[in-house]
């Protein structure tokens, strides 16, 4: 009995849900079948744990029937039922967590039995004093829309009860609800793109977004719609701009229009929302290749420290993201923040998971350290961590090549060097972009150590003119070791 499912479910409730569990057990509105209730009364005083040898399956038959002889088929049924009430029991306490479920049942109800005065105070009460204060969430406009479709129907067998524009309605929220989910799964695409060098087989996505949102008449027609007090249509508009960066990666002016827009309006978003639109927002800026004029590192950096202040660096349940922490932890050593890095040591790193912890620290005191100029001590830290992760270390990778060129170390580089662009040809899910990025790098600090030695000024102003327009990592610490050549 130890390795049914059944048990396997009681292991995760808590002291809380084991009680709710007896009592919907008990109830004979779920449950009419005793045996079931002898059969939990039993196995409870095990908890936690529930692996005593007394859950043997014989052994339970003794407590259930003493007396009577082993009849595993009728055993075997019993805990057939127990395990579906179980599982039954989880689909209600869902359910009673999800308030707006539970008010669509309601409603679709209430038209089913014809109770249309009933009905109508609900639905205006709840559209009222839900959908018109609330701010929009990942499935607001679905929600919204399954209601108004309860609405629609009931109107239709009761001319009487006819509300105006309705179906107008019913249509912006379907075009709300397809922007919103259709720019948050592009924003997926390009990761899978990027990060794991996939493509897909076909163009057809691809060309049905440039033709619906590169429209520049509809775009138009939004922002017009966006500058009145419609709170719908400043959500439509950051959507919108999101895709519309996404599409246009050569133009620097949508990645500002997207920001500003986000920046202006992200108040008529819930906290789980904005954690999606921020995210996106960074994954928008690496998107961008107009590269004039703009600092990547400083721009991301001000996105995560957007993050700390509006209090949703961390994850619903008060987590924090493995990927995100290191990204702002790098983000910030390179641009010197040593104030955001030990606030991210302190805030933060007690809410990374505890096996990821002692890792997350070295990594945290390598780029700590590195921001000081105490390149030894970054160094040591680096070397220190034992995690298999390519993005971390990528970073690490990249970190110490930097080292090897702040301590003048070309003997160090040249090693660096050779590793770097192995591990960059040999990993199939970097991207042809991302690597010949990685590989300029490489190529411009080995002309910065060559430079240091001819101390040649003219090339140095020549390298700079290359750099600013050329698309590679870590491009502004590059820029300012030029700038530190040139003194």
């Amino acid at each position: 009995m130890i390795k049914t499912s059944f048990i396997e479910i009681l292991r995760v409730l808590d002291k809380e849900e084991l009680k709710r569990l007896e009592a919907f057990l008990s109830s004979p509105y779920f449950n009419t079948r005793n045996n079931v209730i002898k059969l939990f009364g039993i196995i409870k005083k095990y908890a936690p744990e529930f692996n005593h040898k007394i859950l043997d399956k014989e052994e339970i038959w003794k407590k259930l029937f003493p007396g009577k002889e082993y009849n595993y088929g009728i055993l075997k049924n019993i805990i057939h039922d127990i395990t579906k009430l179980t599982e039954r029991f989880l689909e209600v306490e869902c359910l009673n967590s999800n308030h707006i479920q539970r008010m669509i049942n309601l409603l679709n109800k209430l038209g089913e039995k014809q109770l249309e005065s009933i009905f109508n105070s609900k639905y205006n009460a709840y559209e009222k004093n839900f959908f018109k204060s609330s701010k929009y969430y990942y499935s607001f406009y679905k929600d919204y829309l399954d209601i108004k479709r309860l609405r629609f129907v009931i109107e239709a067998y009761n001319p009487r009860l006819h509300t105006k524009l309705i179906s107008h309605d019913f249509a912006e929220l379907l075009i709300f609800d397809f922007v919103s989910k259709f720019s948050n799964n592009y924003n997926n695409m390009y990761i899978e793109r990027t990060e794991y060098n996939e493509t897909p087989e076909n163009e057809l996505t691809e060309l049905f977004s440039q033709s619906i949102f590169n429209n520049s008449e509809l775009e138009k027609y939004i922002e017009n719609l966006s500058e009145g007090p419609g709170k719908k249509y400043k959500t439509l508009i950051i959507f919108f701009r999101l895709m519309k960066c996404y599409l246009n990666p050569q133009s620097k002016e949508m990645y500002f229009k997207f920001k500003n827009s986000l920046f202006e309006n992200d108040k008529y978003i819930s906290e789980s929302g904005m954690r999606g639109l921020y995210a996106s927002l960074g994954s928008a800026l690496d998107n961008c290749k107009d590269v004039s004029d703009i600092n990547k590192n400083r721009e991301l950096f001000e996105i995560i420290s957007h993050l700390t202040e509006k209090n949703i660096f961390t994850s619903e349940d008060g987590k924090v993201i493995p990927s995100l922490y290191i990204l702002a932890v790098k983000t910030s050593g390179y641009l010197n923040e040593t104030d955001f890095i030990e606030k991210l040591i302190k805030d933060f790193l007690p809410k990374i998971d505890t096996v990821l912890r002692e890792n997350f620290k070295q990594f945290s005191l390598a780029y700590l350290y590195y921001s000081k100029d105490e390149f030894d001590k970054s160094l040591e830290c680096s070397n220190k961590i034992t995690i298999d992760s390519f993005q971390m270390k990528y970073f690490l990778r990249n970190l110490q090549i930097m080292i090897s060129f702040e301590k003048n170390d070309y003997v160090m580089f040249q090693y660096l060097n050779d590793s770097h662009k192995h591990f960059l040809s040999k990993n199939k899910s970097v991207s042809e972009s991302y690597r010949e990025s990685n590989m300029k790098f490489l190529n411009y600090i080995n002309t910065l150590f060559k430079l240091r030695e001819s101390n040649d000024k003219s090339e140095l102003g020549f390298i700079k003119i290359s750099l600013l327009a050329d698309v590679v990592v870590n491009k502004y610490w590059l820029i300012d070791k030029l700038k530190e050549l040139a003194l």
